[in-house]
């Protein structure tokens, strides 16, 4: 941080100085020579300047962790996302669906239950997401 206000005040200072001396700056055959010099030493204060600050420093994203963030209302939302579509693909039609789950000792997530608000045969919602893991419950409206 101090490599950049060095920065920024030597870069302030020289714009403020070199403003200064350029509206003094002659006027004729001499004016283009010395708006030269002066845009010179404006490019080299500039360059002195940046030659101070210091390389950026990446590391703080080398060192981020990419673990998950994984809650069961993620899983949750994911799971109802996934139903949602293999139910839409076999045609049925389906008002809502309600996924509830559960966090086991060991911090896994695991689908507990499956409700499927529908006017459609349970038979077709079973062949379609039933599974020995969870529980599939149609309600029929």
């Amino acid at each position: 941080m101090e490599g950049l206000n060095s920065f920024i005040i030597s870069f302030c200072g020289s714009c403020v100085l070199l403003g200064f001396l350029y509206m003094l700056c002659p006027s004729g055959n001499m004016s283009a020579s010395v708006k030269y010099v002066f845009c010179l030493c404006f490019v080299c204060c500039i360059v002195g300047a940046a030659v101070t600050l210091p390389s950026p420093d990446f590391s703080y994203f080398d060192a981020v962790e990419s673990g998950e963030i994984l809650t069961e209302q993620n899983t949750a939302v994911t799971a109802e996302t996934v139903f949602s579509e293999a139910l839409r693909q076999q045609n049925i039609n389906f008002r809502k669906i309600v996924v509830d789950t559960n966090k086991t000792a060991d911090g896994s997530i695991i689908i507990s239950k499956v409700t499927v608000y529908t006017d459609e045969q349970p038979q077709k919602i079973y062949a379609v997401i039933d599974s020995d893991g969870y529980e599939v419950e149609v309600i029929n409206e």
